[in-house]
């Protein structure tokens, strides 16, 4: 064999152990004889009914943070919930009922990849898989069950370019990726999926606003009153008022419109479920007062257990809002540290939350230094609601009208004739038709008390079980101090009018006869729960008077609604 002839058979030899290893390197859409033939089947046939599907879970992945987020919501007896999200109840039926009707029917495309070597560069390896594949080019785990069956499950990876509403998808126990067009409505924030609306409520409604400046010492637990704020209207188309205003003050309007549109778009982004011995009037049992991780934990919230002449009862550092509305509804909030952390962070936690943000991180956030690297995370605040009912806020009973008085001869029989005037009023009339008007509108107001209860009840039944996350910026809308509602009012140079001659400097009073005494008689309110304990409004008689701590003050002129404090402690 001559030189030329063994030099061609080496070049022809790693010219083919070249194509061969680039041939194994490279995926094939051709390996498959049999996926070109499934093109346009259904990926479950069996699956033609939207509303069959009782659960929903989608199963995420964070390649920059190599975290799995998983979220589900599931039917069980009737009742929608959110396992991933401490079973908190779901608005889960018309959600649920979208996603499965997109997911009805949806048909195999054309061949993508073929092989677990084209998952990554599709987007389509199994977000649940081990480490032992690939951490990048996870794709969405879209999974359906009825029960415990399961009725569609997709992984969806990337979105096709330049094809809209089409990505690349495959079934988690097949190596086939097609591509398929899908229009899924589809939102795996936990917003999305509840009532998000915490206090529901109309502003217009909105009624009364009781600002509780205290603070609570961490070591005596003890309590510390600086001041309380009562920010009251009779009706919607009233002006605020604020009690106890100087001559010359005024109420800031513009910054109690603030107030009122923060409560009325008060919004849920988290929850946490309450303690076990917490209730839902946030009064606590020995055995959570004797948990010391759970007094810690809720310490880290800003949340104190403060003895009161009622019992251990749950106070926070930040103070209290009492919210009245015109159906006699009073909510009660008391909102807890400020903390930081990203969108899971915020819905349910994680084991670094409740830590209070330091000051130096606080400024730094706020100069924005931390660039995009920060992007997603957000300040948040803890709060706990409890509910109470005052008629107080319902507006005044109806009167009960006094029957006319009996005249002195109505015993002796008249000895003259003579005719009435056709304008004069029989008192006896008179009384039988106010008497009428007034148990109709007693019956009324009746009905108005029953209500307030029902609502307040139902209420109580929202919130007995969960504590919530909100926007720290909310907050900052809500935390206002007398100087930030009250102002000085504008001095105005004004000539006083000319006096007429001859006319009077005072005007003369009024002549009119007052009208007949009247009672008020106020309806038996219905025997409730919720009714038991007068809320914490400021049109409630004051509480029995509490000792004090050394250095607390209290502003004159509060009412039930000011948090008892309790003894100093014993030495």
């Amino acid at each position: 064999m001559d030189n030329m002839t063994r030099t061609s058979i080496y070049v022809g030899a790693a010219v083919l152990s070249l194509l061969l290893a680039v041939w194994k390197g490279t995926p094939s859409p051709e390996l498959n004889l049999d996926a070109d033939s499934r093109v346009g089947e259904a990926f479950f046939p069996d699956f033609l009914d939207p509303n069959e599907a009782t659960g929903i879970r989608v199963v995420t992945y964070n390649e920059e943070t190599a975290e799995l987020k998983p979220f589900n919501v599931e039917n069980k007896n009737g009742v929608w919930a959110i396992p991933s999200h401490y079973n908190y109840p779901a608005d889960g039926q018309e959600q649920l009922s979208k996603t499965a009707g997109s997911l009805a029917g949806v048909e195999r495309g054309a061949v993508a990849g073929e092989t677990e070597g084209d998952f990554a560069r599709l987007g389509v390896v199994d977000p649940m898989a081990d480490g032992e594949q690939s951490l990048k080019g996870r794709g969405d785990r879209l999974t359906l069950t009825r029960g415990e069956d399961v009725l569609v499950d997709l992984i969806i990876g990337n979105a096709v370019p330049d094809q809209s509403n089409h990505y690349y998808v495959r079934k988690p126990d097949e190596k086939v990726t097609y591509i398929t067009k899908l229009e899924i409505d589809l939102s795996t924030k936990f917003a999305d999926w509840i009532q998000q609306d915490l206090l529901e409520f109309s502003r217009e409604d909105l009624r009364e606003v009781l600002i509780k400046d205290y603070s609570i010492d961490e070591t005596s637990r003890q309590i510390k009153f600086n001041s309380i704020i009562d920010v009251t209207r009779t009706a919607d188309a009233d002006p605020w008022k604020i009690s106890e205003l100087a001559p010359n003050e005024e109420v800031k309007t513009a910054e109690v419109n603030t107030m009122v549109n923060a409560l009325d778009e008060l919004k849920i982004i988290g929850v946490r479920p309450k303690p076990k011995g917490l209730s839902a009037d946030l009064k606590l049992s020995g055995g959570v007062s004797g948990d010391l991780m759970t007094v810690g934990d809720l310490q880290n919230k800003g949340y104190y257990i403060v003895p009161t002449s009622q019992g251990a009862e749950l106070f926070s550092n930040e103070g209290d809002l009492a919210v009245g509305t015109a159906e006699g509804v009073v909510y009660v909030l008391r909102f807890g540290e400020v903390f930081t952390g990203d969108e899971f962070d915020i819905e349910v936690g994680a084991a670094e939350e409740g830590k209070k943000d330091e000051a130096a991180s606080s400024e730094t956030e706020a100069d924005g230094a931390d660039g995009a690297e920060d992007s997603d995370l957000k300040k948040s605040r803890y709060l706990f609601i409890t509910v109470q009912f005052d008629p107080d806020l319902l507006g005044p009973a109806p009167v009960k009208p006094e029957p006319p008085a009996t005249p002195e001869n109505a015993d002796n029989p008249p000895t003259e004739t003579t005719e009435k005037d056709p304008a004069e009023v029989d008192p006896q009339k008179a009384f039988e038709s106010a008497s009428k008007t007034y148990e109709e509108e007693l019956k009324a107001f009746q009905a108005k008390i029953e209500a307030g209860q029902k609502r307040v009840s139902e209420l109580n039944e929202r919130y007995a079980d969960w504590y919530y996350v909100i926007d720290s910026a909310t907050f900052d809308r809500l935390n206002k101090s007398r100087e930030d509602l009250v102002e000085l009012k504008k001095e105005e140079e004004t000539t006083p009018p000319a006096a007429t001659p001859g006319a009077p400097l005072m005007t003369p009073e009024s002549t009119s006869v007052a009208p007949p005494a009247t009672t008020t008689e106020v309806p038996p309110a219905t025997t409730s729960s919720t009714s038991a304990e007068k809320p914490e409004m400021i049109s409630q008689p004051a509480p029995a008077p509490v000792e004090k701590p050394a250095g607390s003050t209290e502003p004159a002129g509060t009412s039930a609604a000011t948090p008892p404090e309790p003894p100093p402690s014993g030495n």
